[in-house]
Protein backbone atom coordinates (compact mmCIF):
# COMPACT_ATOMS: atom_id res chain seq x y z
CA UNK A 1 0.00 0.00 0.00
CA UNK A 2 1.33 3.45 -0.90
CA UNK A 3 1.64 6.36 1.62
CA UNK A 4 1.52 9.44 0.46
CA UNK A 5 3.66 11.96 2.23
CA UNK A 6 3.16 15.78 1.85
CA UNK A 7 6.59 17.57 1.18
CA UNK A 8 6.44 21.36 1.07
CA UNK A 9 9.41 22.37 -1.73
CA UNK A 10 9.64 26.21 -1.90
CA UNK A 11 12.58 26.07 -3.58
CA UNK A 12 11.26 28.57 -6.14
CA UNK A 13 10.81 30.86 -3.42
CA UNK A 14 13.94 30.32 -1.72
CA UNK A 15 15.84 30.86 -4.92
CA UNK A 16 14.52 34.33 -6.04
CA UNK A 17 14.42 35.78 -1.96
CA UNK A 18 16.71 38.62 -3.16
CA UNK A 19 14.98 39.26 -6.35
CA UNK A 20 12.02 40.27 -4.64
CA UNK A 21 11.63 43.48 -2.62
CA UNK A 22 10.48 43.08 1.24
CA UNK A 23 7.28 44.51 0.60
CA UNK A 24 6.32 41.72 -1.20
CA UNK A 25 7.26 39.34 1.46
CA UNK A 26 4.84 38.88 4.45
CA UNK A 27 5.54 39.76 7.88
CA UNK A 28 5.41 37.16 10.32
CA UNK A 29 5.72 36.64 13.83
CA UNK A 30 7.15 33.46 15.00
CA UNK A 31 6.78 32.51 19.03
CA UNK A 32 8.31 29.01 19.45
CA UNK A 33 10.18 28.44 22.27
CA UNK A 34 11.02 25.38 20.92
CA UNK A 35 12.96 26.79 17.50
CA UNK A 36 16.13 27.24 16.83
CA UNK A 37 15.27 30.85 15.47
CA UNK A 38 19.10 31.36 13.64
CA UNK A 39 17.99 28.01 11.65
CA UNK A 40 14.70 28.79 11.18
CA UNK A 41 15.85 32.19 9.35
CA UNK A 42 18.62 30.58 7.17
CA UNK A 43 15.86 27.94 6.08
CA UNK A 44 12.72 30.21 5.50
CA UNK A 45 14.30 33.32 4.09
CA UNK A 46 11.19 34.68 2.18
CA UNK A 47 9.15 36.40 4.84
CA UNK A 48 10.25 39.48 6.96
CA UNK A 49 10.64 38.40 10.30
CA UNK A 50 8.73 40.94 13.18
CA UNK A 51 10.00 41.75 16.51
CA UNK A 52 6.46 42.58 17.65
CA UNK A 53 3.32 40.09 16.96
CA UNK A 54 1.30 43.52 16.31
CA UNK A 55 3.29 44.42 13.23
CA UNK A 56 2.77 40.65 12.07
CA UNK A 57 0.50 39.65 9.21
CA UNK A 58 0.73 36.41 10.31
CA UNK A 59 1.45 35.26 13.95
CA UNK A 60 2.85 31.60 14.06
CA UNK A 61 2.20 30.48 17.66
CA UNK A 62 4.05 27.24 18.89
CA UNK A 63 2.94 24.85 21.66
CA UNK A 64 4.87 21.87 23.00
CA UNK A 65 2.78 18.66 24.49
CA UNK A 66 4.93 15.44 25.87
CA UNK A 67 3.38 12.25 23.96
CA UNK A 68 3.14 8.71 25.68
CA UNK A 69 5.64 7.65 23.52
CA UNK A 70 8.50 9.99 25.24
CA UNK A 71 8.40 12.58 21.78
CA UNK A 72 7.00 15.94 21.56
CA UNK A 73 3.60 17.20 19.63
CA UNK A 74 4.62 20.59 18.59
CA UNK A 75 0.87 22.33 17.80
CA UNK A 76 1.62 25.49 15.89
CA UNK A 77 -1.02 28.16 14.82
CA UNK A 78 -1.44 30.41 12.12
CA UNK A 79 -3.08 33.24 12.30
CA UNK A 80 -3.75 35.97 9.78
CA UNK A 81 -3.69 39.66 10.64
CA UNK A 82 -4.44 42.68 8.14
CA UNK A 83 -5.15 42.11 4.90
CA UNK A 84 -5.20 37.74 6.03
CA UNK A 85 -7.75 39.04 8.78
CA UNK A 86 -9.64 35.75 9.21
CA UNK A 87 -7.24 33.20 7.69
CA UNK A 88 -6.62 30.78 10.85
CA UNK A 89 -5.65 27.41 11.00
CA UNK A 90 -3.67 24.91 13.09
CA UNK A 91 -0.81 21.91 12.02
CA UNK A 92 0.75 19.58 14.14
CA UNK A 93 4.35 18.28 14.09
CA UNK A 94 5.04 15.42 16.10
CA UNK A 95 8.99 14.68 16.94
CA UNK A 96 9.76 11.01 18.02
CA UNK A 97 12.04 10.64 21.17
CA UNK A 98 14.60 9.33 19.16
CA UNK A 99 15.19 12.33 16.60
CA UNK A 100 17.77 14.37 16.96
CA UNK A 101 17.69 18.04 17.29
CA UNK A 102 18.52 19.00 13.93
CA UNK A 103 15.58 16.21 12.75
CA UNK A 104 13.26 17.79 14.95
CA UNK A 105 14.47 21.62 13.34
CA UNK A 106 13.92 20.34 10.19
CA UNK A 107 10.73 18.65 10.99
CA UNK A 108 9.41 22.32 12.30
CA UNK A 109 10.74 24.27 9.46
CA UNK A 110 8.62 21.98 6.98
CA UNK A 111 5.64 21.99 8.84
CA UNK A 112 6.13 26.23 8.87
CA UNK A 113 6.62 26.06 5.72
CA UNK A 114 3.55 23.99 4.81
CA UNK A 115 1.59 26.52 7.34
CA UNK A 116 2.91 30.05 4.93
CA UNK A 117 1.69 28.70 1.50
CA UNK A 118 -2.06 30.21 1.66
CA UNK A 119 -0.58 33.15 2.61
CA UNK A 120 2.62 33.16 0.49
CA UNK A 121 0.01 32.38 -2.65
CA UNK A 122 -1.86 35.61 -1.77
CA UNK A 123 1.38 37.77 -2.78
CA UNK A 124 3.06 38.42 -5.45
CA UNK A 125 5.69 35.37 -4.78
CA UNK A 126 3.03 33.15 -5.48
CA UNK A 127 3.95 32.37 -9.63
CA UNK A 128 7.08 31.64 -7.39
CA UNK A 129 5.73 28.79 -5.40
CA UNK A 130 6.16 25.22 -5.80
CA UNK A 131 4.61 22.13 -4.63
CA UNK A 132 5.60 18.64 -4.95
CA UNK A 133 4.06 15.47 -3.22
CA UNK A 134 6.78 12.35 -2.83
CA UNK A 135 5.22 8.93 -2.79
CA UNK A 136 7.35 6.39 -0.94
CA UNK A 137 7.35 2.92 -1.13
CA UNK A 138 5.72 0.37 1.69
CA UNK A 139 7.51 -1.57 3.77
CA UNK A 140 8.75 -4.55 1.73
CA UNK A 141 9.10 -6.70 4.76
CA UNK A 142 5.58 -5.84 5.91
CA UNK A 143 3.46 -9.08 5.03
CA UNK A 144 0.36 -7.91 6.46
CA UNK A 145 -2.03 -5.19 6.86
CA UNK A 146 -2.32 -5.52 10.35
CA UNK A 147 -0.09 -6.64 13.19
CA UNK A 148 -0.55 -8.35 16.47
CA UNK A 149 -0.03 -6.03 19.11
CA UNK A 150 1.64 -7.29 21.87
CA UNK A 151 1.17 -6.34 25.41
CA UNK A 152 4.70 -4.21 25.96
CA UNK A 153 3.71 -2.52 22.56
CA UNK A 154 1.93 0.20 24.36
CA UNK A 155 4.41 0.79 27.11
CA UNK A 156 7.11 3.42 27.11
CA UNK A 157 10.15 2.57 28.93
CA UNK A 158 13.11 4.97 30.04
CA UNK A 159 16.10 4.68 32.43
CA UNK A 160 18.31 7.50 33.27
CA UNK A 161 20.77 8.95 35.88
CA UNK A 162 23.12 12.10 36.15
CA UNK A 163 25.99 12.30 37.94
CA UNK A 164 27.61 15.84 38.97
CA UNK A 165 30.74 16.65 40.92
CA UNK A 166 31.61 20.37 41.72
CA UNK A 167 34.82 20.91 43.77
CA UNK A 168 36.93 23.92 44.81
CA UNK A 169 39.60 24.34 47.70
CA UNK A 170 37.15 24.62 50.51
CA UNK A 171 33.95 23.10 49.36
CA UNK A 172 32.49 19.83 47.26
CA UNK A 173 29.30 19.06 46.11
CA UNK A 174 28.49 15.63 44.85
CA UNK A 175 24.79 15.19 43.26
CA UNK A 176 23.72 11.70 41.95
CA UNK A 177 20.34 10.72 40.29
CA UNK A 178 18.58 7.94 38.89
CA UNK A 179 15.56 6.43 38.07
CA UNK A 180 13.48 4.40 36.23
CA UNK A 181 9.69 5.28 34.32
CA UNK A 182 7.45 2.63 32.90
CA UNK A 183 4.29 4.64 30.69
CA UNK A 184 1.14 3.54 29.54
CA UNK A 185 -0.54 6.52 27.81
CA UNK A 186 -3.93 6.09 25.30
CA UNK A 187 -6.81 8.41 24.81
CA UNK A 188 -8.57 6.05 27.70
CA UNK A 189 -5.44 5.59 29.78
CA UNK A 190 -2.70 6.87 31.55
CA UNK A 191 -0.56 4.16 33.77
CA UNK A 192 2.48 5.70 35.16
CA UNK A 193 5.17 4.12 37.09
CA UNK A 194 8.23 5.70 38.31
CA UNK A 195 11.20 4.96 41.18
CA UNK A 196 13.79 7.43 41.64
CA UNK A 197 16.92 7.69 43.57
CA UNK A 198 18.55 11.00 44.81
CA UNK A 199 21.90 11.24 46.62
CA UNK A 200 23.53 15.01 47.66
CA UNK A 201 27.04 15.09 49.60
CA UNK A 202 28.36 18.49 50.71
CA UNK A 203 31.41 19.39 52.27
CA UNK A 204 32.61 22.60 53.60
CA UNK A 205 36.08 23.25 55.04
CA UNK A 206 37.06 25.52 57.36
CA UNK A 207 40.08 25.87 60.21
CA UNK A 208 41.54 22.93 59.54
CA UNK A 209 37.74 21.15 60.15
CA UNK A 210 35.37 19.81 57.46
CA UNK A 211 31.57 19.84 57.92
CA UNK A 212 29.58 16.91 56.31
CA UNK A 213 25.92 17.33 54.90
CA UNK A 214 23.93 14.30 53.55
CA UNK A 215 20.87 14.23 51.98
CA UNK A 216 18.96 10.96 50.22
CA UNK A 217 15.55 10.66 48.35
CA UNK A 218 14.45 8.10 47.20
CA UNK A 219 11.05 6.49 46.65
CA UNK A 220 7.85 5.24 44.27
CA UNK A 221 5.10 7.31 42.44
CA UNK A 222 2.62 5.74 40.42
CA UNK A 223 -1.15 6.73 39.24
CA UNK A 224 -3.59 4.72 37.07
CA UNK A 225 -5.81 7.41 34.97
CA UNK A 226 -8.95 6.34 33.32
CA UNK A 227 -10.65 9.07 30.77
CA UNK A 228 -14.51 8.78 30.82
CA UNK A 229 -15.45 11.52 28.41
CA UNK A 230 -13.78 14.92 27.09
CA UNK A 231 -14.61 16.74 30.92
CA UNK A 232 -14.21 13.78 33.53
CA UNK A 233 -11.19 11.60 34.11
CA UNK A 234 -10.64 9.09 37.49
CA UNK A 235 -7.90 7.88 39.09
CA UNK A 236 -5.74 5.62 41.91
CA UNK A 237 -2.58 7.95 43.14
CA UNK A 238 0.08 6.13 44.96
CA UNK A 239 3.12 7.07 46.35
CA UNK A 240 5.83 5.61 48.32
CA UNK A 241 9.34 7.47 49.66
CA UNK A 242 11.73 8.44 52.22
CA UNK A 243 13.67 11.58 52.72
CA UNK A 244 16.40 13.05 55.19
CA UNK A 245 15.26 16.26 54.48
CA UNK A 246 12.11 16.27 55.29
CA UNK A 247 12.41 13.46 58.07
CA UNK A 248 10.44 10.62 56.36
CA UNK A 249 11.56 7.15 56.91
CA UNK A 250 9.06 5.64 55.57
CA UNK A 251 6.25 7.59 53.64
CA UNK A 252 2.89 6.14 52.42
CA UNK A 253 0.14 8.21 50.64
CA UNK A 254 -2.46 6.06 48.48
CA UNK A 255 -5.59 8.34 47.25
CA UNK A 256 -8.33 7.85 44.66
CA UNK A 257 -8.52 10.92 42.69
CA UNK A 258 -11.29 12.52 40.41
CA UNK A 259 -10.44 15.47 37.58
CA UNK A 260 -13.42 17.46 35.74
CA UNK A 261 -12.14 19.71 32.99
CA UNK A 262 -14.42 23.25 31.75
CA UNK A 263 -12.97 23.04 28.50
CA UNK A 264 -12.70 19.86 26.81
CA UNK A 265 -9.68 17.79 26.70
CA UNK A 266 -9.31 18.41 23.05
CA UNK A 267 -8.06 21.48 23.64
CA UNK A 268 -5.82 21.21 26.14
CA UNK A 269 -2.16 22.19 23.90
CA UNK A 270 -3.73 25.60 23.40
CA UNK A 271 -5.74 25.78 26.85
CA UNK A 272 -6.66 24.32 29.85
CA UNK A 273 -8.75 24.53 32.45
CA UNK A 274 -9.14 21.81 35.34
CA UNK A 275 -10.76 21.14 39.12
CA UNK A 276 -8.65 18.02 40.54
CA UNK A 277 -9.53 16.89 43.88
CA UNK A 278 -7.99 13.92 46.09
CA UNK A 279 -8.75 12.27 49.46
CA UNK A 280 -6.76 9.19 50.72
CA UNK A 281 -4.45 7.97 53.54
CA UNK A 282 -1.15 9.29 54.77
CA UNK A 283 1.37 6.76 56.68
CA UNK A 284 4.82 8.67 57.71
CA UNK A 285 7.38 7.05 60.28
CA UNK A 286 9.84 9.46 61.00
CA UNK A 287 13.49 9.13 61.50
CA UNK A 288 13.53 11.75 64.49
CA UNK A 289 10.77 12.20 67.00
CA UNK A 290 8.60 15.22 65.38
CA UNK A 291 7.72 18.25 67.56
CA UNK A 292 4.42 16.73 67.99
CA UNK A 293 6.20 14.00 70.14
CA UNK A 294 5.46 10.90 67.26
CA UNK A 295 7.40 8.73 65.60
CA UNK A 296 4.60 7.95 63.06
CA UNK A 297 1.83 9.62 61.56
CA UNK A 298 -1.42 8.60 60.21
CA UNK A 299 -3.73 10.58 58.86
CA UNK A 300 -6.82 10.73 56.36
CA UNK A 301 -6.41 14.10 54.00
CA UNK A 302 -7.74 15.67 51.32
CA UNK A 303 -6.96 18.29 48.84
CA UNK A 304 -8.26 20.18 45.58
CA UNK A 305 -6.21 21.23 42.67
CA UNK A 306 -7.72 24.12 39.98
CA UNK A 307 -4.97 24.63 37.08
CA UNK A 308 -5.85 27.33 34.34
CA UNK A 309 -3.61 27.60 31.46
CA UNK A 310 -3.72 30.06 28.53
CA UNK A 311 -1.91 30.90 24.98
CA UNK A 312 -3.18 33.76 23.14
CA UNK A 313 -2.01 36.21 20.68
CA UNK A 314 -2.07 38.87 23.21
CA UNK A 315 0.42 36.69 25.60
CA UNK A 316 -0.42 33.64 28.36
CA UNK A 317 -1.34 33.13 31.55
CA UNK A 318 -1.17 30.12 33.82
CA UNK A 319 -2.58 29.90 37.31
CA UNK A 320 -2.43 26.75 39.58
CA UNK A 321 -4.35 26.84 42.89
CA UNK A 322 -3.73 23.64 45.87
CA UNK A 323 -5.40 23.60 48.97
CA UNK A 324 -5.90 20.49 51.87
CA UNK A 325 -5.85 19.64 54.96
CA UNK A 326 -5.84 16.85 57.57
CA UNK A 327 -9.78 15.36 57.55
CA UNK A 328 -9.07 14.96 61.92
CA UNK A 329 -7.63 18.41 62.27
CA UNK A 330 -8.77 21.11 59.79
CA UNK A 331 -6.11 23.22 61.22
CA UNK A 332 -3.40 21.15 59.79
CA UNK A 333 -3.75 22.94 56.34
CA UNK A 334 -1.83 24.34 53.28
CA UNK A 335 -2.71 26.38 50.20
CA UNK A 336 -0.68 27.18 47.49
CA UNK A 337 -0.89 30.08 44.51
CA UNK A 338 1.41 29.76 41.81
CA UNK A 339 0.99 31.46 38.66
CA UNK A 340 2.47 33.60 35.70
CA UNK A 341 0.84 36.23 33.08
CA UNK A 342 3.06 37.65 29.91
CA UNK A 343 1.16 40.40 27.83
CA UNK A 344 1.83 42.09 24.86
CA UNK A 345 0.91 45.55 26.05
CA UNK A 346 1.40 47.66 22.75
CA UNK A 347 3.69 47.50 19.71
CA UNK A 348 6.96 46.77 21.19
CA UNK A 349 6.14 46.73 24.89
CA UNK A 350 5.45 43.18 26.71
CA UNK A 351 5.47 42.66 30.26
CA UNK A 352 6.22 39.53 32.82
CA UNK A 353 4.66 39.09 35.91
CA UNK A 354 5.30 35.63 37.89
CA UNK A 355 5.16 34.17 41.37
CA UNK A 356 3.93 32.32 44.19
CA UNK A 357 3.01 31.97 47.91
CA UNK A 358 1.79 29.65 50.37
CA UNK A 359 0.42 28.87 53.71
CA UNK A 360 1.80 26.55 55.54
CA UNK A 361 0.08 24.99 58.58
CA UNK A 362 0.58 21.42 58.10
CA UNK A 363 4.27 20.56 58.92
CA UNK A 364 4.00 17.38 60.91
CA UNK A 365 7.34 16.16 60.27
CA UNK A 366 9.50 18.55 61.50
CA UNK A 367 11.90 16.54 64.04
CA UNK A 368 11.99 18.03 67.49
CA UNK A 369 14.93 20.45 69.13
CA UNK A 370 16.49 23.29 67.30
CA UNK A 371 18.21 23.14 64.13
CA UNK A 372 22.03 23.44 63.53
CA UNK A 373 24.05 26.04 62.33
CA UNK A 374 25.05 23.58 60.25
CA UNK A 375 21.82 22.23 59.46
CA UNK A 376 20.61 25.81 58.10
CA UNK A 377 23.63 26.73 56.10
CA UNK A 378 24.07 23.71 54.37
CA UNK A 379 20.17 23.10 53.82
CA UNK A 380 20.32 19.35 55.80
CA UNK A 381 16.86 19.57 57.65
CA UNK A 382 13.31 21.23 56.98
CA UNK A 383 12.77 24.68 58.59
CA UNK A 384 9.63 25.78 60.30
CA UNK A 385 7.78 28.03 58.52
CA UNK A 386 4.39 29.70 57.91
CA UNK A 387 4.79 30.74 54.59
CA UNK A 388 6.75 30.76 51.81
CA UNK A 389 6.55 33.74 48.33
CA UNK A 390 8.18 34.57 45.66
CA UNK A 391 7.66 37.24 42.87
CA UNK A 392 9.30 38.16 39.96
CA UNK A 393 8.64 40.92 37.18
CA UNK A 394 9.91 41.61 33.69
CA UNK A 395 9.28 44.45 31.23
CA UNK A 396 10.87 44.47 27.47
CA UNK A 397 10.39 47.33 24.92
CA UNK A 398 11.55 46.70 21.52
CA UNK A 399 12.29 49.40 19.25
CA UNK A 400 14.35 50.62 16.03
CA UNK A 401 14.18 48.38 12.73
CA UNK A 402 10.72 46.49 12.51
CA UNK A 403 11.88 43.10 11.05
CA UNK A 404 15.49 41.65 10.89
CA UNK A 405 15.87 38.44 8.95
CA UNK A 406 19.51 38.49 9.23
CA UNK A 407 21.37 35.48 10.48
CA UNK A 408 25.31 36.17 11.96
CA UNK A 409 26.43 33.88 15.30
CA UNK A 410 29.99 35.23 14.85
CA UNK A 411 31.60 35.70 18.18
Amino acid sequence: MFKSILLLTLMGIGASAFAQTTEDQINIYLNCPSCDVNYVKNEINFVNYANDPLRAQVQILVSVQSTGAGGTLHHLEFLGKENFDGDQFSLDFQAEATLTNLERQQGLVRIIKLGLVPFVAQTPMAPDLNLAIKKQEPDSSSTSLTKTKKPLDSWIFEAYSSFNWDKESLRSTLDLRYGLSAELLSQDWRVRIEPSFYYQERVVRSNEEEIHSYRRQQGYNGKVVRSLNQHWSIGLINNVYSNTYNNVKLGLWIAPAVEFSLLPYSEVVTREFTVAYHMGRLYNQYFEETIFLKMNDKVFSHFMDVNLRMRRQWGDITMFMQGSCFLNDWSRNHLLLNGRVGVRVFKGMAFNLGGSFRIVNDQITLPRGDATLEDVLLGQRQLATAFDSNVNFGLRYTFGALYNNVVNTRL
